[in-house]
């Protein structure tokens, strides 16, 4: 009888003693059951059961009875099972619950109301799926800008004309935007700037760098002074993202964080300065690292150095400490040297200025 259930196969190689290299290490609490509720990710799943939960998206077990491995649902239970090599296995049992219909051994149709649960909570970066973008300097200033429109109004809605100057590409749709509420966001990175959406036009006509558009929609007050960039620039991601480690060593800081905050933790969206030309991808994990106080010497004891006088510190060599993991991030909006990321763990407040490299 052919098994209508999916099988998540977990291979992470274990770095270390060559007998443990193809053994997954589990957590020790690790439940033999666990029923996937609403709300849940990927990620949150991966995790109670992996110590490195970015490892598991990232190999799927072979079951040629389903096309995509990411399709688990609300209400699915997983069991975890061994193989006959002791490899531990999750499978998704058939919840007799869901409206389903048989249509062949090697296809399931689930209700259409039921929908799989998202990689990363996409209600946390959705907005910035959508709604922001990182430019450079040279890019804000080198944009086309909205001159006005057709009327005096100075807030422009759905159906207004309006008038730009710069070079445009006519009948090309193009985002209207302008520089983010959040003033303190990139403070200290003046090379970088984050701008919002305001609104979404289409080029009528483009002559001589003067464009003529029509306001499609807007999602906030369009503005005179808003700039233009090509939305196919800035494509809204899938929602299913396929976690891996970076193609090479990274070195790179927080230098953003969305809120307002000096410290945060779990599910805070974040700008890390490294992108594109550090080869990093959608779905990378990276690591977040601090350096441990260094510690100076002052009369035979050990000071952290910052805390030791000025002759302390002139006289007394500085011991520099470890780096310690503090928590994970996931990169799930790239640019070229900067990047939108989500903090998937912490087990201490982060703050600016933490760095960020391959992950454990």
């Amino acid at each position: 009888m052919p098994q209508l259930i999916r099988i998540f196969c977990f291979t992470l190689s274990i770095i270390g003693f060559a007998s443990f290299a193809d053994v997954l290490k589990l957590k020790a609490d690790a439940p033999a059951n666990y029923v996937v509720k609403k709300g849940d990710t990927l990620w949150d799943i991966s995790a109670i059961y992996l110590n490195s939960p970015w490892n598991w998206p990232k190999l799927w077990g072979n079951n040629l009875q389903i096309k995509d491995p990411h399709w688990i649902y609300p209400g699915d239970v997983l069991s975890l099972v061994f193989d006959v090599e002791g490899n531990p296995r999750l499978v998704v049992n058939q919840n007799k619950n869901k409206k389903q219909v048989k249509l062949s051994p090697e296809k399931r149709i689930v209700h259409k109301n039921l929908s799989a649960i998202a990689t990363l909570p996409l209600n946390t970066i959705k907005p910035y799926l959508t709604n922001h973008r990182l430019v450079s300097v040279g890019e804000y200033n080198n944009a086309a800008i909205l001159l006005g429109g057709d009327n005096k109004n100075k807030i422009k809605i759905e159906g207004d004309l309006l008038y730009s100057q710069g070079q445009l590409i006519a009948n090309e749709l193009y985002g209207i935007y302008r520089l983010s509420a959040n003033k303190s966001l990139l403070a200290g990175h003046d090379e970088i700037l984050e701008v919002e959406l305001t609104g979404m036009a289409r080029v009528i006509h483009s002559e001589n760098s003067m464009s003529r558009l029509k306001l499609l929609n807007n999602l906030k007050e369009v503005l005179q002074g808003d700039i233009l960039l090509p939305l196919s620039d800035d494509k809204a991601l899938p929602v299913l993202f396929h976690l891996s480690a970076p193609k090479q060593n990274v070195d790179a800081k927080i230098i953003a964080s969305a809120s307002e905050f000096r410290e945060f933790s779990k599910l805070e969206v974040v700008v890390i300065n490294a992108g594109v030309n550090q080869l990093l991808e959608t779905g990378n994990v990276l690591g977040i690292f601090r350096q441990s106080p260094s510690i100076a010497v002052k009369n035979g004891q050990p000071v952290y150095y910052e805390d030791a006088g000025y002759f302390t510190q002139l006289f007394s060599k500085e011991q520099t400490m470890p780096l310690e993991k503090v928590g994970d991030l996931v990169v799930f909006k790239v640019y070229q040297d900067a990047s939108y990321a989500l903090i998937t763990d912490a087990n201490r407040p982060l703050k600016i200025g933490d760095l960020v490299a391959q992950p454990e």
